[in-house]
């Protein structure tokens, strides 16, 4: 949810540094890409990337959230946003690209807020006699942000937002009895927008449940689905887990043959060259585009070399 752009907007306006938000265009907002990392750029930030265009100039602002479960540390958050904003510069300066302003958002969901003074690089440094770093480092600034989800009632936001944050509280550690108080704030919408929304917001959690080893439990589900719908609560149900079904059954149709196309790819590579580099394999199975990966299957029949294969893969 927090990939789509108006819930992201929606989400800067009410918890995100003003002064940022006051430079910020937004209504150019557009996510970023995030297969950043990497020496041939197929390793992924595994957090949200933004684009933001800065009002004034053709300059812009790289927003990334960075999500935090349940964590009673931040010590490692430092180097992961230098880890991050190195590899975004150097994305845009491959591209002559001018290079962004970083804005980092540690959104945290713990069940208490976070009361210690924020970890910073100079910590992993090697200290002298009175505790202060021996040598310099340069340091990234971020701001964190505490849901106050052990309070719904201090969420703000539209309904969207304010139900995306409660399920992901709810989702990532919380009280599950919450489950269905987390899409009363559906009720606000226009029933043809809610029912698109709880589906969405449905199928997250479903997929939240399966990253944990749970599933999805009907009979909370249709709790919490008949209290925004009423009457029409069952009927809801019954589409949105058909849908489900139908939906999970193409998706696994997809990746079948995008294990097989990959395969494809490899088997010719090792026909004709034997050996493949671990980086070439480890690029092809990055790929799922049946697209692509038809057309590397023709490039891997007809190159000269691997070299000249590994060209195309860049």
């Amino acid at each position: 949810m927090f990939g789509q752009v108006l819930v992201f907007t929606d989400f800067l306006l009410h918890y995100a540094d003003k002064k940022f938000v006051a430079a910020i265009d937004l209504p150019k907002i557009t996510p970023a890409p995030t297969h950043y990392l990497g020496a041939k750029g197929d390793e992924r930030i595994v957090d949200l990337v933004f684009h933001c265009p800065l009002k004034t100039g053709n300059r812009s602002l790289m927003a990334v959230i960075v999500f935090e479960h349940e964590s009673k540390s931040l010590k490692h958050i430092p180097r992961k946003l230098h880890k991050y904003i190195s590899a975004i510069w150097d994305a845009e300066a491959k591209e002559s690209k001018p290079l962004s302003a970083p804005y980092f958002i540690v959104l945290r969901t713990g069940k208490m807020p976070y009361r210690k003074r924020y970890p910073t690089m100079s910590d992993l440094l090697p200290q002298d006699k009175d505790g202060k770093p021996i040598g310099k480092v340069v340091e990234v600034e971020y701001d964190v942000i505490d849901l106050p989800a052990w309070d719904f009632d201090k969420l703000v936001g539209g309904a969207v937002l304010r139900s995306a944050l409660m399920l992901l509280h709810t989702t990532t550690g919380g009280d599950l009895d919450d489950f269905p108080k987390a899409l009363l704030p559906l009720l606000e919408l226009p029933e043809g927008n809610r029912i698109e929304v709880t589906k969405e917001l449905l199928d997250f959690v479903d997929k939240a449940f399966k990253a944990s080893y749970r599933s999805l439990d009907a009979a909370t589900v249709s709790i919490a689905v008949n209290t925004i719908f009423k009457e029409k609560g069952e009927a809801m149900i019954k589409s949105i887990f058909d849908e489900q079904q139908d939906i999970g059954e193409a998706r696994g149709e997809a990746r079948g043959e995008a294990k097989a196309g990959r395969n494809m790819v490899l088997t010719v590579l090792r026909a004709r060259f034997k050996k493949v580099p671990k980086e070439v394999e480890r690029a092809i199975s990055t790929i799922s585009d049946p697209i692509a990966l038809e057309s590397w299957a023709a490039q891997a029949a007809t190159c000269q070399s691997l070299d000249e294969f590994a060209e195309v893969l860049r």
